[in-house]
């Protein structure tokens, strides 16, 4: 059993711009919203155990009340194997793997900037769809 390797995919994510607009006046903390995300990944760097993506996640409410914006590289280390599983989406209406980790890992800045401009934040599970 010492032989063998744990099979662990490495994400590192590196915010580089965060970004955050006020659409509405009357928009609260409180009022109900939902939020769409636009989504956008492209390769940036790749080696033969690491692949970079950039990223950009924007975010916005219905009712209009803010837009969210960050951006930045995640960094997948692994096996050819694990990368690619990492950048799979495994069913049709679920995102790949990579996509949930950027998201939870910058969840809390883009709670941050909700909660300073004073409007609905995105909810922590956005990503996740129910069965």
């Amino acid at each position: 059993m010492a032989n063998e390797r744990q099979v662990v995919l490495e994400i590192s994510v590196l915010l580089e711009s965060v970004d955050g607009v006020r659409l509405s006046e009357k928009a609260t903390e409180n009022m109900i919203s939902n939020y769409s995300l636009n989504v956008s990944l492209s390769e940036k760097d790749r080696t033969s155990d690491a692949l970079v993506l950039a990223f950009s996640l924007e975010l916005s409410s219905q009712p209009q009340a803010a837009r969210l914006k960050v951006a930045g590289a995640a960094t997948l280390k692994g096996t050819k194997d694990e990368i690619k599983e990492g950048i799979t989406a495994h069913d049709e209406s679920k995102p790949p793997p990579v996509l949930v980790t950027i998201y939870e890992r910058v969840y809390s800045t883009l709670y941050l900037v909700a909660t300073a401009l004073r409007v609905p934040s995105p909810m922590p599970n956005l990503l996740k769809k129910t069965p």
